[in-house]
């Protein structure tokens, strides 16, 4: 009797997300993904064709996850923010699936653009509208904000290393600091008179 494809698919996902957020694309090798997932690499390429295409599949399936696990009203960038940093705590991975995302491959997933779609015409709608600074375009102001959600992680140890000893290094004192940036580069600008 031939093994549950289904389960044989959930295996070889989980083992792909682990291995590209350890290694990205390039580090990462379709052998220990077998291995991982009790499967053989046959089996990688028969359900998701190319070592690239298991690659965009496992980023676009951890951007959609991230997506909908936050809430995004009326361009309200600040909530995000705070919302993106949580979840980024919680699934670190997917915070290094973004990140080797952005280095490794130049074309976009269609996935996440429909994703990022909904948000700018939000962030654009908040604009018209007064709400959110209209100076810089929707989509900059989404990277800035995204980028500013992990700025710390991001950071160089080098740079790391320069925080004052008395500053504890709590997630809740990131997660504060990037509310209270995200704040100040999202309000609306006055026009000068």
């Amino acid at each position: 009797m031939p093994r549950d494809a289904t389960e044989t698919k959930r295996r070889l996902m989980k083992a792909a997300v682990d291995e590209f957020a350890t290694y990205g694309l390039a580090g990462a090798r379709i052998d220990r993904i077998a291995e991982t997932a009790a499967a053989n690499k046959r089996s990688i390429y028969m359900h998701f064709g190319t070592k690239e295409e298991l690659f965009d599949q496992v980023v676009a399936d951890s951007m959609i996850k991230l997506a909908q696990s936050i809430t995004f009203d009326d361009g309200g960038l600040v909530g995000y923010a705070a919302d993106l940093f949580e979840r980024l705590e919680q699934w670190p991975h997917i915070r290094r699936l973004y990140l080797w995302a952005g280095l490794e491959r130049d074309q976009p997933v269609d996935a996440e653009v429909q994703q990022y779609r909904k948000r700018v015409a939000a962030i654009e709608a908040a604009q018209e509208a007064g709400q959110v600074r209209a100076d810089i375009p929707a989509p900059e102001l989404m990277a800035m904000v995204i980028s500013l959600a992990i700025s710390w992680d991001t950071a160089t140890r080098s740079l790391k290393v320069l925080q004052p000893e008395n500053r504890r290094e709590t997630s809740a004192d990131h997660k504060a600091a990037v509310v209270s940036a995200v704040t100040e580069l999202v309000r609306p600008r006055t026009q000068p008179g």
